[in-house]
């Protein structure tokens, strides 16, 4: 069976191909368009698909849909009706672009005559957690804005079926509530949550917690979040009202403003009341399913630092490598395939170029110099370049399906370098200096710089440092997202990693993904070079193509 996987019109709209029960290409569509956690119809990404696997439309016996695009319609009439006079202009906003993106109507604009399967959102997000996952039984927890109705749910698995246990709807919602105060506090909803939880480690958790905490109540296995202050049931351009500012007693910040010690606490005190009911949540979760496994999805899975929480409550944990809405067409395909599965868990599932490729796009510029190498000698070469403490754009192979740069799309320094960090943030990628960036290690030599449990490939895992050696990598409180790498899963960059230990005496990178300041993350060659000559990157390898400026 080819099943081809869809999600689209909210954020991070994406496109995967499943065969036979295994994941054989996936990409989002921001990456071919440019735009920063692109909502459109993921066209490019499926004509890059089916072009990549010499396919075509009518080649596809089933497309999975992400969610129920008609619960979701009920949830939102549902809303519009009980904010009948404040909604009027979103209810007819609404109405007029309903059918530009109702799926049926898209896909046979497109050509498509097949089965269409639709699945409910939490599920898809489950599933594809689950079905990715090396465990027999499992709970599965997952929390986001919201899907069609439901903003958190506790799974558990029956006979290798994923089924749903407990619900907690719209509008009591933890991601809202997070995305919410990241607005607040003057970053972008659903692109600067990471900025929030990489700015609470300066704060004081304690400040605002009791005020954030009074917002959310109890019953003994659901929250609730008192709407009072919010307004994202009836608007689409503000989050919040005066009563939050009321509740706070401090006023929103403006994006182009400074930083203070009182934004620094709001975002410790929000990280801190998310954690706490993550923890009530994971508590449940292990109440309801006994199981010692604990799989992990929706886009608040993202929050590494509250993940590490999940070891309290369950021996083992896993979060696959796209947990936000960009993996749930991959889950959406893996729920309705009914035959064994064969799950491909690399995240590699994007376009890759052949050498011709590199070499023509190399061709197009006088004022770089570009020397091909053999493999054995390349690595040797960049080691030695990284261990000098030069900053490489590293391009290699099939690129990245998700939000992570894993070694095949990345900006690499080494760590060891104090003033490393300082660097990549003011000078490359031009950002908030607060903003952590992630060791890559080899996965049997991890556990003797990190404090983890378990191989963590896909950086979903905030965990301490066991040593100051890498203070580029490492955060302000001494935690750093940890990306383990094994031989298997990435032969290049683990023996980069390797070779790096000859000239630093750690197996240790610091690694960020390769892009600059609001853009995406780096497609193809010609896209490399262009930003490797728009910035201080000093070396740039592609394939096995070492190239400088001259």
């Amino acid at each position: 069976m080819i099943q081809l996987g869809i999600s689209a019109f909210y954020h991070d709209s994406a496109a995967c191909l499943v065969i036979d029960g295994r994941v054989v290409a996936a990409a989002e569509e921001e990456r071919f368009t440019g735009i920063k956690h692109d909502e459109s119809f993921p066209i490019n990404a499926i004509n890059w698909i089916l072009k990549s696997q010499r396919l075509n439309l009518n080649s596809i016996d089933q497309i999975c849909w992400y969610e129920n695009p008609k619960i979701k319609r009920k949830r939102v009439l549902k809303t519009f009706n009980k904010h009948f006079f404040t909604t009027l202009p979103l209810r007819l906003k609404y109405l007029w672009n309903y059918k530009n993106q109702d799926p049926e109507y898209i896909l046979k604009k497109v050509g498509y005559k097949g089965e269409i399967k639709y699945t409910d959102h939490h599920l898809s997000h489950a599933a594809f957690s689950y079905y990715t996952s090396p465990y027999k039984d499992a709970a599965v927890v997952t929390i986001d804005g919201v899907g069609e109705f439901e903003t958190a749910t506790i799974s558990r698995v029956i006979n290798n079926k994923v089924e749903k246990v407990i619900s907690v709807d719209f509008p009591n919602s933890l991601g809202m509530l997070y995305s919410t105060i990241t607005a607040y506090l003057g970053f972008k909803p659903n692109e600067g949550e990471y900025k929030v939880m990489g700015l609470a480690p300066y704060g004081d958790p304690t400040k605002y917690t009791e005020k954030l905490g009074s917002l959310i109540s109890h019953t003994s296995n659901k929250f609730f979040i008192n709407q009072k202050p919010f307004t994202w049931e009836y608007s689409d351009k503000e989050m919040f009202n005066k009563y939050l500012c009321y509740t706070l007693g401090i006023l929103p910040r403006l994006p182009n403003e400074p930083i203070t010690q009182v934004h620094k606490d709001l975002a410790a005190s929000l990280q801190k009341v998310y954690e706490v009911e993550f923890q009530r949540l994971l508590n449940t979760a292990k109440n309801f399913t006994k199981s010692p496994n604990l799989c992990l999805g929706g886009g608040c899975a993202y929050n590494g630092v509250a993940n590490v929480l999940a070891y309290k409550f369950f021996d083992s944990v896993h979060i696959p490598y796209a947990p936000s809405d960009a993996g749930s067409s991959i889950g959406a395909c893996l729920y309705n395939y009914k035959g064994e599965r064969k799950v491909n868990n690399s995240p590699y599932l994007g376009p890759e170029y052949k050498d011709t490729e590199v070499f023509n796009a190399i061709q197009k510029y006088d004022n770089i110099r570009a020397f091909r190498l053999a493999d054995d000698l390349l690595i040797k070469k960049t080691a030695e370049i990284l261990s000098k403490q030069n900053i490489v754009g590293w391009f290699q192979g099939k690129m990245e399906f998700g939000a992570r740069a894993l070694g095949n799309r990345s900006i690499l320094a080494a760590p060891q370098n104090p003033h490393m960090r300082e660097k990549l943030n003011h000078v490359i990628k031009k950002r908030e200096g607060f903003r952590p960036f992630a060791p890559s290690v080899i996965e049997e030599k991890a556990s003797q710089y990190f404090d983890i449990k378990e191989n963590v490939p896909y950086m979903n895992i905030v965990c301490k440092a066991k040593t100051k050696k890498f203070p580029s990598a490492t955060h302000i409180d001494g935690s750093a997202r940890v990306q383990t790498v094994s031989k298997k899963q990435n032969e290049k960059y683990y023996l980069l990693l390797k070779e790096v230990s000859r000239y630093t005496g750690s197996p240790v990178l610091l690694n960020t993904s390769f892009n600059l300041k609001d853009q995406t993350i780096t497609l193809s060659p010609d896209d490399a070079i262009k930003r490797f000559l728009d910035s201080k990157i000093n070396f740039l390898v592609i394939n096995n193509y070492l190239i400088q400026k001259k």
